[in-house]
């Protein structure tokens, strides 16, 4: 069978299921088993019966040849099973690969709902729920405290992921192989709750997800799996991805997926983008600067007040109408290609954490600059960056945790860690006047996107002004430069001037510093 028909893989996750997989494949329908665009995998999960011989027994008495049988020679466990399914899937050209239990538990009946569901909406996912009708779980079998349990559990995530799905822990499932390069699932746990951190990676990254409503079965397969201890395993995934979402921790499940870490803060009143835009509306810059303009939130802001700004950033240019210019520029490994200083006013919003020597960038655009630093004529630099001393941060070290994360505070990428004091030593060290300082709370709105969130942030944002500190999760500094050593030496009033050697040359140096 050629990769270019192989489009859909039913795949049978077996372990110790000798007495029902025969029957499992005799429920697969004919047609979809002479079908040149699916195939069958099963795969045993190093059971100790004949599980693996009776599903290659069956297909040989049947004599289908786009079946094959796989057993593992250690037990991978539940999740690790799936992982090696799932990379079969990707490897070899499958489109879709519908999840099976050889244990019967699943009707294999609804495998041609699967692919029908799957080709009418595109989804990415696929679940079959069994809690669609609590009256229709019990009347096929699914015990009471179960029943109890999958519906707290599911409320549980709902309420935690902002999701409104009707079972989170169906083992009947299908995904697209597009979805499945997307995220890193070999990463995921080998254990049962394997299904609800692929779950959750498709959360994060906002993949298609579909129900179909299917019957509940409890025949005389054993159940292996401890329901406190894999109830306790859910709780903590999707906790630990709730806190991945707010930036307090740091997991490779979901780092480098899902959509832009960069989000727009213009519209929240508490946040540094507002902070900053205040501050361009209060200095009415003609051209402006905005180094580190990521998607360009805050520029296409500026340019509706009528101020030309010039972009630069490691990643792509933002899109049409947000600036008149953009660069591409690594700011540690290349030099600006414009004259930061010459601008109007300049934003570096957080941007200082993520250079390794954030002195020498600063000191370079003052020592470096043909503009004109002295008086009142040098721009004003609005600059963001975290504040390590955080409340949640010192807590944490408290109890000896310090979790990176894939943004926020502990973004992995940073570099460089400031307090307020660090950060005030920084800025004047290298020759900037404090004009302006602002502590600014955790930006819940973003991550609560409701009145609460709103809330939150009002309230944080009273902390951060009175313990600015201790509760303040960034800080925006507005620094004007002092003229560079160059500068003054070339301005510097002249009252008596030998005529040695010696001074001729410091005159013609002085002659060139002046061109």
């Amino acid at each position: 069978m050629s990769k270019k028909q192989s489009k859909i893989l039913i795949f049978i996750v077996a372990y110790h299921a000798e007495k029902h997989i025969q029957s499992v494949f005799d429920r697969i329908s004919p047609d979809l088993l002479k079908d040149e665009e699916v195939h069958v995998l099963c795969i045993d999960d190093a059971s100790t019966d004949s599980s693996s011989q009776a599903a290659a027994d069956w297909a040989r008495q049947n004599n289908y040849n786009n079946i094959t049988i796989l057993r593992n020679p250690v037990n991978q466990g539940y999740g690790g099973n799936q992982k090696i399914g799932y990379r079969y899937a990707v490897d070899n050209g499958f489109d879709y690969v519908i999840l099976l239990h050889g244990d019967g538990q699943y009707a294999p009946e609804l495998l041609p709902e699967f692919i029908k569901l799957w080709k009418e909406t595109n989804a990415d996912v696929v679940l079959g729920s069994r809690m669609h009708s609590v009256k229709s779980a019990r009347k096929g079998g699914m015990p009471v405290y179960k029943i109890l349990g999958n519906k707290i559990l599911t409320n549980f995530q709902n309420a935690v992921t902002g999701q409104n799905l009707s079972e989170y822990h169906t083992g009947y499932r299908a995904y697209s192989t597009d979805y499945l390069r997307s995220v890193p699932f070999e990463v995921n746990t080998n254990d049962f709750h394997f299904d609800t951190e692929i779950l959750l990676q498709a959360f994060h990254t906002k993949a298609k997800i579909a129900e179909l409503p299917i019957p509940t079965h409890y025949g005389d397969e054993i159940c292996r799996v401890n329901g406190l201890r894999y109830a306790k395993d859910v709780v903590v995934s999707t906790l630990q991805y709730k806190m991945n979402k707010f930036g307090m921790f740091c997991s490779l499940k979901y780092r480098n997926i899902g959509s832009n870490i960069y989000e727009n803060k213009t519209d929240q009143r508490y946040s540094s983008h507002a902070v900053a835009l205040n501050a361009v509306r209060q200095a009415k810059p003609g051209k402006l600067l905005d180094i580190g303009c990521g998607p360009g939130f805050v520029a296409r802001c500026c340019t509706d007040m009528g101020v030309r700004v010039t972009g630069v950033d490691l990643f792509d240019p933002p899109s049409d109408h947000m600036m008149d210019q953009f660069f591409r520029v690594n700011l540690e490994t290349q030099d600006l290609p414009v004259d930061a200083l010459s601008f109007d006013m300049v934003l570096m919003m957080d941007i200082i954490e993520h250079l390794s020597n954030p002195e020498q960038f600063l000191l370079k655009l003052r020592n470096e600059t043909t503009a004109d630093l002295v008086g009142a004529k040098a721009p004003v630099l609005v600059i963001s960056t975290p504040n390590i001393a955080f409340a949640s941060i010192r807590a944490g070290l408290l109890f000896g945790r310090f979790n990176y994360a894939d943004r926020g505070i502990l973004d992995i990428t940073h570099k460089r860690l400031f307090t307020s004091s660090s950060l005030r030593q920084m800025l004047t060290d290298c020759g900037y006047d404090i004009e302006g300082w602002r502590a600014v709370g955790p930006p819940f709105e973003l991550v609560i996107n409701n009145k609460l969130g709103t809330t939150l942030s009002y309230l944080c944002d009273i902390l951060a002004r009175l313990m600015p500190d201790l509760f303040g999760f960034q800080f925006v500094a507005t620094v004007r430069p002092k003229p560079g050593v160059k500068q003054l030496l070339s301005r510097i009033e002249k009252k008596l001037v030998g005529r040695d050697a010696f001074q001729q040359k410091l005159e013609a140096d002085l002659e060139l510093v002046h061109r």
